[in-house]
Parts: structure tokens; C-alpha cells; sequence
């Protein structure tokens, strides 16, 4: 089985996925990174050099690599779900988990996040408050349509979340 963890940025995917795959014992791959390690650059630097465009496709492609794998929790990139064959291809490959929180929960972990300015480019070059409230807007259908459970982050402990997630894993998930 695969298990994709989607959302905005900041939602929990990585913290969760590192403890979901732990408990299930499963392999965890965190998108983002395996892009990363394979371009030798961040992805503001993709972004910078080569085009939002190019990692949406390097973005896709590692995300159809890795749906083809079994026992994997799979953190996948925030904009992963902008792609149609990706949502396709996530919701054929198992469960699919949409990590939501609130503007002001995203806000507040990206602004304690030391990484964010250097890894992660701006998708707007709006201040960070319009910037996860515009684009969560215009993202929350195609977030909705591959999910089979929703959960939402907030004010929660990883831990709490990935209760949950097992549990609903168990009596086959539902969309919320």
C-alpha cells in the first residue's frame, strides 16, 4: 500500500510522514528532497534557474516513481496536486491523506521554519499571510478531489495525527 500525505506547506506532511511510516513500518519519501538530492539544488533554486514549470515536471515525475512502489508513505510536495495525472495516479496507488490547517497555523510554522526562505520560493512575491491564503483558495479543489481522509492540523500534536490517520486506515478511511 502507499499512503500520500498531501497539503499546503507547513501543514505537517514531513513531521507526520516521519512518524506515520515509523509506526507502520513503512519507507518515507519526502518529494521535495528526492527532487532536490536529483537536480543538485533546492527547489527556490529550480524554481530560479529553470521555471516553476520544470520542477512542476520533475515534481510529477518523481511522484509517479515512487506511487509504482509498495509499503512507502509518500510526503509529497504542496503543489504536487496541481498536476491531474498526479492526483489520477495518487488516488489509484491507495489512501490519500490531505493535512489542512488554518492561514494562521501555516503562517506562524513557516515563519519558525529557518529553511523556508532558502528552500522555498515564493509563489506569488506577496507577503506571507496574502500569499497561503490566495493560494490555498485557489488549490483546496484540486486538495479535495484526491483525498479519502482529511484531517485537520491545527493546534495538534504529530502524534494525535497519526492516530488518527491509523485509525481511519483501519475502518477504510472517509472523506470528511
Amino acid at each position: 500500500m502507499v499512503i500520500t500525505l498531501i497539503g499546503y506547506r507547513g501543514t505537517g506532511k514531513s513531521s507526520v510522514g516521519t512518524q506515520l511510516a515509523a509506526r507502520m513500518n513503512y519507507d518515507l519519501v519526502d518529494t521535495d528532497r528526492e527532487i532536490e538530492k536529483q537536480a543538485g539544488k533546492s527547489i527556490a533554486e529550480i524554481f530560479a534557474e529553470d521555471g516553476e514549470s520544470r520542477f512542476r515536471d520533475l515534481e510529477r515525475e518523481e511522484l509517479l516513481r515512487q506511487l509504482a512502489l509498495d509499503k512507502i508513505v509518500i510526503s509529497a510536495g504542496g503543489g504536487a496536486i496541481l498536476d491531474p495525472i498526479s492526483r489520477q495516479a495518487m488516488q489509484g496507488a491507495g489512501p490519500v491523506v490531505w493535512l489542512q490547517a488554518s492561514v494562521e497555523t501555516i503562517v506562524e510554522r513557516l515563519r519558525n521554519d529557518e529553511s523556508t526562505e532558502s528552500s522555498r520560493p515564493s509563489l506569488t512575491g506577496d507577503d506571507i499571510f496574502n500569499e497561503v491564503a490566495t493560494v490555498l483558495a485557489q488549490r483546496e479543489a484540486d486538495y479535495a478531489e484526491p483525498a479519502s481522509i482529511i484531517i485537520n492540523t491545527d493546534q495538534r500534536d504529530f502524534s494525535s495525527i497519526v492516530d488518527e490517520i491509523i485509525s481511519q486506515l483501519s475502518t477504510g478511511g472517509a472523506k470528511a
